[in-house]
């Protein structure tokens, strides 16, 4: 652990960092005033703004490495909060049959209510993995509620289950921890509560849109000795496809994009190196660019153009459709990174509504009804 994560130091470092960033704020407010002064041309001040508070935020919070704990009480979701219990070790074959790393129960947090048995066959159900380089975030309502909810109102499903998958900030949290709760969650949707996989969108943002992929190559690896189903849509939000190179500190620096987006080069260096800790990073479950496979399952892939990861969503687009599969990329103009998740922080909200009305319109029109 680096030494500016231990105590006192981080402690320390933190007042540090408040105080410099405090000193910094007056010049930004002087400097994004003027359109020309903004790092891209289409953004209000407000945008501008916000974009650097959050970029210096998570700058820092990467430096001390902040955790995010979990839970397995149900909180203020209350009866929309449940707990998935892991399947028998049949169910976790080839790269999560780990010796060390075990299946186990997790949280999960349904929007806008809890999904019944009786309500299966009407259905349209999310199941949408949460982003933060597999180091931050949570399901909960106060970290994902405006993606829940904007999924509900603007794509017009009807149900979102976020489960609360395991962290590599964490101890006994580096892969395949957080694809074991995938297929956990997936099987809890098939198998206990029986929602026909056409009723099914599999959807995840940044790191979430990796464990998305991760989940749909272990169904195209596994799914017919398991019985597990192609769902019948998937939702890629901002996918992180390259963790490899997230382990060379300078490539996300050295972006075209870099200067228009909040994502800094110890983010992305500190959920790979604890990820990917004891496995090859090339692995086609850890970095699933240049490693396309045959989707059955239509893909839809939203990406911003002020964002880092734009040339790598484009690529990743391209190398599906390339493998035949029925793929939709959607370019935003001046978004940065994520916005499903963090719109409402950076004043991306009503392009993050118009995104997803734009999947919930793919899902309709392309959805995967096939019993394959």
């Amino acid at each position: 652990m680096p030494i500016l994560a231990t105590q006192p130091i981080k402690a320390v470092y933190a007042l540090l960092a408040v105080v410099y960033e405090l000193t910094r704020f007056p010049i930004w407010v002087l400097l994004y005033t003027f359109r020309v002064g903004r790092p891209h041309k289409s953004w209000t001040f407000s945008q501008a703004l916000r974009m650097r508070i959050v970029k210096s935020f998570l700058a820092h919070s990467s430096t001390v490495r902040t955790k995010t704990k979990l839970s397995l009480e149900p909180g203020v979701e209350g009866d929309r909060f449940t707990i998935i219990n892991p399947q028998g070790n049949w169910a976790y074959k080839g790269p999560l049959a780990d010796t060390s790393i075990r299946p186990t129960k997790i949280g999960a947090v349904w929007t806008p209510s809890a999904l019944q048995r009786s309500q299966v066959d009407d259905a349209d159900v999310v199941l949408h993995f949460h982003g933060g380089a597999y180091v931050i975030g949570a399901a909960r309502d106060a970290d994902l509620g405006f993606t829940t909810r904007t999924f509900v109102k603007h794509s017009r499903i009807t149900h979102v289950l976020a489960p609360a998958y395991r962290l590599s900030s964490n101890a006994g949290g580096r892969f395949p921890a957080a694809l074991q709760d995938a297929v956990s969650a997936y099987m809890h949707l098939t198998d206990k509560l029986r929602v026909p996989p056409s009723r099914i969108t599999i959807s995840g943002d940044s790191a979430g849109g990796n464990l998305a992929l991760a989940l749909l190559r272990y169904i195209h690896d596994h799914g017919k000795a398991l019985g597990l189903p192609w769902p019948g849509c998937v939702w890629l939000w901002s996918p992180w496809v390259n963790v490899h190179a997230a382990l060379d500190i300078t490539s996300i620096s050295s972006s075209p994009q870099y200067s228009t987006d909040y994502l800094g080069p110890t983010f992305g260096h500190w959920g790979a190196s604890t990820f990917s800790e004891g496995c090859d990073p090339m692995d086609p479950y850890l970095t699933p660019l240049g490693n396309a496979f045959e989707s059955k399952s239509p893909i839809f892939v939203q990406t911003g153009r002020a964002e880092v990861l734009y040339d790598d969503n484009v690529q990743i687009a391209e190398e599906f459709r390339a493998k035949g599969a029925s793929v939709q990329l959607v370019v935003k103009e001046g978004a940065p990174h994520d916005i499903i998740l963090v719109a409402p922080v950076i004043d991306f909200v009503r392009v993050a509504q118009e995104a997803a009305k734009e999947a919930g319109e793919f899902l309709r029109e392309n959805r995967l009804t096939a019993k394959l």
